[in-house]
């Protein structure tokens, strides 16, 4: 399983959505309920992966996409 398919699958685990409806052009703030819940699955994806973001890290990213882009660039630096 690849870093994206792990990261997917990581998502909707702690969302409670099916990872089918996950996509990379998903917004991030229509996936969650809350702002605590978006906390949470970031690092849940952090510990996962064995990365860590900055506040400043996450400025920007609005889609599952670039979500996984940065921590597909962060696991392999």
């Amino acid at each position: 399983m690849d870093i994206r398919e792990a990261a997917i699958r990581k998502m909707a685990e702690v969302l409670g959505h099916a990872p089918e409806s996950i996509t990379d052009n998903a917004v991030l703030s229509t996936l969650v309920n809350s702002s605590f819940v978006l906390v949470e699955m970031v690092i849940e994806l952090q510990e996962e992966f064995g990365v860590r973001f900055q506040q400043a890290d996450m400025n920007g990213v609005t889609t599952v996409g670039q979500l996984i882009a940065l921590i597909e660039s962060r696991a392999s630096g």
